[in-house]
């Protein structure tokens, strides 16, 4: 009951917006759409307002989804913490590189909390362009190992210790003397001599097969840090032995404890609310847009089956016509056989509806209700929309007038001459046929192509 009244008052909403807005009204708005919405049901009105309820109805369906789904996840977002706990981080694969992780950390009782980005490291040209590759390389070095710090005389933050160098092409293995006061990415190890330690940065670089070598001495004194920051200092030198200890392993997992503190993890996550809002316009635009194309395809496939079904309805009348039947017998004679076709085969899938034969039916029920038959035969020709169809109407009609003398030799003649234009209209579907399936040929040829010459390319 409930959603039956939904429906109802949804269907009243949609009925308003139509009304404020005139849509239905003639020449408003699309007047091409409007007359194939008349003649796909029979020169109704009615149907264009029908059609136009049903269109706001859909996207209004649409978009007040969309918008209960998007504050429903902005709800859950604004409830939740935005984060999800998590104690272990997969590792890239080999080959991937290094990928970094941005996370915040807190206490189990929640009073600490801090944002911290952890590393994950990945499972561990000719000889002229390797040589400059490298001498480019050793050149960038003396600028870029400096980092944050003024002098390498005092180093108290950490140095820039890249990894690779020229877009990937050089790799960098560094070593340190004595180890372990500067970690391989050139954060410092917390060392506890104010007066400095010495130490001595050894780096292998290479590029394929060539390789070349890079030393500077550095003076490391301890870093200024609050104690908030020596916590946290630890707590990265905790995460990375976990790292080195676990390096064989498919996930990290992160340490519990730093320093007597219980420690919980969290992956901040994202709010969907501007993805959903988003996506819930376009597709409501989208919907929209696509019942008026549904419309053009419809009304197209209808005047290409009418094109189609001339030349039988005239050959038809002649026959009827030539029998000594009238022109209003004839119209009944051919609704009365589709109409018992139609309810004979009308459950067979393979039924296809003509057209044609429905106009003569709309023709025949509106003699019946009082419409007079000249008009009903002209009004045939319009809803048909076709210049033949309008043609026929006319020429139906004002032979009712004159008399039916000649009609019967007049529509063999436009039999005949249908038929050559139904052939033409054939081809011209036929071409139209072949330039749609041009596209996937050529796609089908570069495929072709691929299988034929990746081969050879592999042989070298």
């Amino acid at each position: 009951m409930k959603i039956q009244k939904m429906k109802k008052a949804a269907a009243a909403v949609s009925e308003r917006i139509v009304d404020v807005l005139k849509l239905d009204r003639p020449g408003r708005r699309k007047p091409e759409l409007q007359q194939e919405l008349m003649a796909l049901s029979s020169g109704s009105r009615l149907a264009v307002r029908n059609y136009y309820v049903k269109k706001v109805s859909v996207f209004l369906a649409v978009l007040i989804t969309g918008m209960i789904l998007s504050l429903a996840g902005l709800a859950a977002y604004m409830g939740g913490s935005g984060e999800s706990r998590t104690q272990t981080l997969r590792r890239p694969g080999y080959g991937e590189g290094d990928r970094r992780e941005a996370l915040t950390v807190q206490e189990e009782d929640g009073k600490t909390l801090r944002r911290m980005e952890v590393t994950v490291r990945a499972r561990t040209y000719t000889a002229q362009e390797e040589q400059a590759m490298l001498d480019r390389a050793l050149s960038a070095l003396d600028g870029q190992i400096l980092g944050e710090n003024e002098s390498l005389d005092e180093v108290r933050s950490a140095l820039c210790l890249p990894q690779e160098l020229e877009n990937g092409a050089v790799r960098v293995v560094w070593t340190t003397v004595p180890y372990g006061i500067i970690r391989e990415d050139g954060s410092l190890n917390s060392p506890e001599d104010e007066n400095g330690t010495l130490v001595e940065l050894q780096a292998t670089l290479t590029c394929g097969k060539t390789e070349a070598s890079y030393r500077v001495c550095a003076r490391v004194f301890p870093p200024l840090l609050s104690e908030q920051e020596q916590f946290y200092h630890a707590l990265r030198k905790e995460v990375e032995r976990a790292d080195a200890q676990e390096s064989h392993k498919e996930t990290l997992r992160l340490p519990e404890t730093v320093g007597g503190r219980r420690l919980v993890w969290n992956r901040p996550s994202q709010n969907p609310f501007p993805v959903l809002v988003v996506m819930t316009l376009l597709v409501s635009v989208c919907v929209y847009l696509y019942m008026d194309n549904a419309v053009h395809k419809k009304a197209e496939e209808r005047r290409n089956r009418l094109t189609l079904e001339y030349p039988d309805l005239m050959w038809k009348m002649t026959m009827l016509l030539g029998a000594g039947l009238s022109i209003r017998g004839t119209f009944s004679r051919i609704a009365e056989e589709y109409l018992r076709e139609k309810q004979t085969c009308g459950q067979n899938r393979r039924f296809r509806i003509r057209y044609a034969c429905e106009e003569a039916v709309t023709a025949c029920r509106e003699m019946e209700s009082g419409i007079p038959e000249a008009q009903a035969y002209e009004r045939f020709g319009r809803r048909c929309q076709l210049p033949e169809y309008i043609r026929l109407g006319s020429v139906l009609s004002q032979n009712l007038k004159k008399g039916a003398k000649g009609l019967t030799a007049l529509l063999e003649t436009e039999a005949e001459s249908s038929l050559n234009d139904r052939k033409h209209h054939a081809r011209k579907i036929g071409e139209q046929a072949g330039t749609k399936l041009l596209l996937p040929m050529v796609l089908m040829l570069g495929v072709v192509l691929v299988i034929l010459m990746a081969p050879a390319f592999l042989s070298f």
